[in-house]
């Protein structure tokens, strides 16, 4: 199975040109690593409660890859809001006993075809505070429910990342007042945006503009392997056709 998905890093950049963290992302091999084949994949995982098992490969490639990375670079992972809901002790066992690692350790928690329930994911997010570990919110974009001020406020995520549809179309129709708005709310609350699908200087200059101050995209660096890592302790385990047998069964990455 490890022929089949790999771990890729992909910097994120401060406005003053510093590498300040790298996100873990789950990409897949042998020419099936076109967007939408990974997001058909991930629904189906998620469906199945498979996703699970998947979130916790990729966590322990990105903890492992810390070892790698300077102390002052953090790493950032994705987790389902599936696996917030259903598996969330499994998840967070993974996090515990971190050590120093914890603090530069960021999880960022997916939007899913299945309704966020807003408990849990606070519930989740004391957890990983408890941890030293902190979240993130991906893909927000202006009307969400998961990105509205009541939520934001409750949950104090470390980045809220903006999601690169909602850019591209706010940048293209000059649309920009609703995604200045969620800036300015997640500053306000101390939380740090990041513009996601970056991908050509106008497009910094813009986001720039209306307040970011963090960029992630092809213009800062396109997603990369490191090589040290072990991936095939990771994945050699998962098999993606089937639904989880069992949740404890992925194993250990040796750093």
């Amino acid at each position: 199975m490890q022929k089949l998905i790999r771990t890729a890093f992909q910097p994120i950049m401060s406005a003053r040109g510093q590498i300040v963290a790298y996100e873990a992302l789950l990409r897949f091999r042998d020419g099936e690593n076109k967007p939408e084949a990974r997001e058909a994949s991930i629904r189906r995982w998620e469906g199945t409660g498979y996703i699970g098992t998947v979130d916790v490969a990729v966590l322990k490639q990105a903890v492992a890859a810390l070892g790698q990375l300077h102390p002052s670079i953090a790493v950032s992972v994705n987790v389902s809001s599936i696996t917030v809901t259903q598996h969330a002790a499994r998840y967070l066992r993974e996090l515990t006993d971190l050590g120093a690692l914890a603090k530069r350790l960021i999880i960022e928690i997916t939007d899913s075809v299945v309704p966020q329930d807003p408990r849990s994911l606070l519930d989740f997010a004391k957890e990983c505070a408890g941890r030293r570990v902190r979240v993130a919110l991906d893909d927000c974009a202006p009307g969400m429910p998961r990105c509205e001020e009541t939520v934001l406020r409750r949950l104090r995520p470390k980045l809220v990342k903006l999601d690169r549809k909602a850019i591209s179309t706010a940048f293209q129709a000059l649309d920009e007042e609703p995604l200045r708005a969620l800036i300015q709310l997640a500053a306000s609350l101390g939380c740090r945006a990041v513009a996601q699908g970056i991908d050509s200087q106008e497009k910094f200059d813009w986001a720039y503009a209306l307040g970011v101050r963090y960029f992630q995209g092809f213009l800062v660096g396109h997603p990369r392997q490191f090589p040290l890592l072990d991936e095939q302790v990771a994945f050699r385990n998962l098999d993606l056709t089937q639904p989880p047998q069992d949740l404890d069964s992925v194993p250990a990455i040796a750093a």
